[in-house]
């Protein structure tokens, strides 16, 4: 819902893209249905379902050369009809989205001559022109240095809170300290089982161990406490 921003956690392969895409409609649910505002995800109308929700994938494949700004423009085509999406007004909406990523030094730069990080960034800033009321995001800091990241999840939590337009926020992500950092929920998936609810009350070491199969330790650093896993000590076996 809008105002908070959920994080999904687990071990590869435990089903978090999976779980975007069906939220996404990409993929019919096993059981039951997804609703947004009450209507069934695949009863909306594709132009419609773009400005209700946006998927941000893990990886991006370009076809073809394209400037970075005429790429982050077609975030607005759920919002144009016709031909002659480039207004003034998307352009300026473009390049907001592109600053807010620290890329808008980068509009004029071809798609195809990024780095994955910078890639996965103008992406990003796609998805915030489109300007979908929930935003769903596959490891979102996916080929990012550190500085990067926490541009990232910074302004996935200031998006989630900033009123008056709070943005609902879902985003598979891996780093369980980041999380900690910005995220509001978690939803964390095992094996069979799954948490879910306020960070503080899932982020629990022995939720994580049940969770990663893997023991954790929690470390004090001022007001965050830092999630370590640790490691097998024990000697092996003659």
């Amino acid at each position: 819902m809008p105002g908070q921003f959920w994080c999904v956690l687990g071990r590869n392969g435990v089903g978090k893209t999976t779980l975007l895409h069906t939220l996404a409609g990409l993929n019919r649910p096993a059981n039951g249905r997804v609703l947004i505002r009450n209507d069934d995800i695949q009863d909306i109308k594709p132009q419609q379902l773009a400005r209700l929700r946006g998927l941000l994938a893990q990886q991006q494949a370009d076809a073809f050369s394209s400037s970075v700004l005429a790429a982050v423009i077609a975030g607005r085509h759920p919002y144009q009809f016709g031909f002659g999406w480039d207004r003034e007004e998307d352009r300026a909406q473009a390049m907001q989205a592109l600053q807010q990523v620290n890329m808008a030094a980068f509009s004029e730069h071809d798609v195809l001559r990024l780095s994955g990080g910078e890639r996965q960034r103008v992406a990003l800033a796609t998805l915030l022109t489109q300007d979908p009321s929930l935003l769903m995001l596959d490891e979102p800091t996916a080929h990012q240095d550190a500085a990067a990241q926490i541009v990232v999840m910074a302004l996935l939590h200031k998006l989630s809170n900033e009123l008056p337009r709070q943005k609902a926020v879902i985003a598979a992500c891996h780093d369980i300290n980041l999380v900690a950092r910005y995220a509001s929920h978690v939803l964390l998936l095992g094996d069979g089982q799954t948490w879910q609810g306020r960070v503080d009350r899932v982020l629990q070491p022995e939720l994580l161990q049940a969770a990663f199969g893997c023991p954790f330790e929690v470390l004090e650093n001022g007001k965050r406490r830092l999630f370590m896993p640790v490691a097998d000590t024990a000697p092996a076996s003659a």
